[in-house]
Order: structure tokens, then sequence, then C-alpha cells
């Protein structure tokens, strides 16, 4: 167990190479890593290594792995800022905290296999897009502190249960089992994704333009809208309205079920031309 910072002195890029850490040594299981100057192109590489603690700061400036490699790293803890334009990880973390970093589409890249499994993501003004590729695991997502960064889940994630946001963009192609907290920012689902339950509070915006079924939609104060859903159809089961909610389904196709009537205890509500409405 040691603590090893990049220096890159031997080649600049190979990640295993001892002359590259100092103190110099090659990284070894339950190692602290420390990223935190240069602009080296750090190759990725399947490593093998567990019990690590990743560190990589603003300071950095360089790439880490590509979208033919990956970095391979197993730890508790992956602490990511860097100030470089692209960076490919995968391995098994538990807990993953990305903050600050560069203002790139490419930011962070979490690769797309069995090999990510990650039980916490935690973003926090972040610059850049944070992506989590199909088939990847990952059991919660908070994304704060930053109207200007992105967090764009593929679909095909798996385990995912928690999801909250009170800044910034979400993109969601993939299931949530348990809740959607949206409070402030902006949610765009896609594809089949569903969610079992949904508030939306704090003026956030939440475009759903899924195929998936909304188990319970509560609407405290912001905006739901299906304006732009293109899908054949879409379901929602359980939705209430309050005083400063939006509930937006007034799409030109027509195309969302709802199980049971829509609860409205205040706000506004727009449906499509030619829609049926009982007061109760």
């Amino acid at each position: 167990m040691a603590t090893r910072t990049w220096s890159g002195t031997a080649d600049n890029t190979t990640f295993a190479t001892a002359g590259n850490w100092t103190p110099v040594g090659a990284p070894s299981n339950d190692d602290t890593l420390i990223i935190n100057s240069g602009s080296d192109a750090i190759a990725g590489a399947a490593t093998g290594l567990t019990g690590i603690t990743l560190r990589v700061t603003e300071a950095f400036t360089g790439t880490i792995g590509s979208s033919t490699t990956y970095l391979d790293l197993d730890g508790p803890l992956l602490e990511f800022a860097s100030g470089g334009l692209q960076a490919y990880i995968t391995g098994t973390w538990t807990d993953v905290r990305v903050s600050g970093g560069s203002n790139s589409p490419s930011f962070l890249d979490l690769k797309g296999n069995a090999s990510t499994a990650i039980t916490t993501l935690n973003c926090n003004r972040l610059a850049g897009t944070v992506t989590l590729n199909s088939s990847a695991t990952c059991a919660t997502i908070t994304q704060t502190g930053s109207p200007s960064g992105i967090v764009d889940v593929k679909s095909g994630v798996g385990s995912l249960a928690n999801v909250t946001i009170s800044q910034g963009t979400l993109k969601l192609a993939s299931n949530v089992s348990t809740k959607l907290e949206a409070f402030g920012g902006r949610v765009i689902t896609s594809g089949t994704a569903a969610v079992t339950a949904l508030d939306i509070d704090g003026n956030c915006s939440v475009e759903h333009n899924a195929s998936g079924t909304l188990g319970t939609l509560e609407v405290f104060d912001g905006l739901f809208s299906t304006r732009d859903n293109s899908a054949d159809s879409y379901t929602v089961t359980n939705a209430t309205i309050h005083t400063l909610g939006k509930f937006h389904v007034d799409s030109v196709l027509n195309n969302g079920t709802f199980t049971n009537p829509v609860s409205f205890l205040g706000g506004q509500g727009r449906f499509p031309i030619g829609s049926s409405i009982t007061l109760a």
C-alpha cells in the first residue's frame, strides 16, 4: 500500500511503468494514485489492480485511455476533476466523485460493459459531460452544483435505483427502479426509459420523450412535458399536479395513456386538441 504521484518521467504514457511514478514504483493493489500535473496522454490498460484510490485534479490537462482501450481499475474511490478533454475509465468503484473539470463532451467516458460497476456516481460543479454507457451498472446518481454539466445515461445501464438532480442536464435512456428526484436543472428521457416514481420541484423541467411508463408522478414546482414525445405511446399510471406545477402533455401525436385520473391540486394543465376532460 503506497501513495504514488504521476510524473511521466519514463515515457509519459504507460500507466504500469514504475518510472512514471513518484516515488518510483509500479502501481500495486490498494495504492492511492494521484495525477495532478502535466499534459501527458496516459494510455489505457487492463491493469487488474484492486483497492485503488485514484485522484485526478484540474491541474492535469492531458488524456487518459482511449475509446478503444479504457483504463481499467477497481477501487473504493475515484475522484475526478481533470482539466483534460477526455478520459476513458472502467472498473468496479464504490464511489465515483466528479467535480469541475474541463467543458468537454468527452470529459469522462465510463465504459459500457459489465466491467463498469459503480455504486454511487456523484457529480458536483460539473463543467463537461459524464457518459455512462450501455451495459454498465450504477445504483445511485446525484447531480448538483453547476448549470452547464451533462450526465448522459445511455440505454441498457443496469441496477439504477435512485437519481437526484438539482442543476445541469440529465439525459436518461435507462430505467430508474425506485425514484427520480428532479429539484432543478433539466431532465430529458429517451428510448424506452421507465421511471417508477418521479418528483419534480424547484422549477425543474422534465421532458419525457421516452416510451417507458411513469409509475407515480408528482409535480410540485416545475414542468412535466411530453410535447416532443414521438414514441408510439407512453403511459403515466398516477399523476398529481400541485399549485406551482405545469403538466404539458399536448403532443400533436396524442400518444399518452393515463391509467388513472390526473389529480390537480392547482397548477397548469395542457392537453391535446380534441381531448375530453371530466371534472370530478
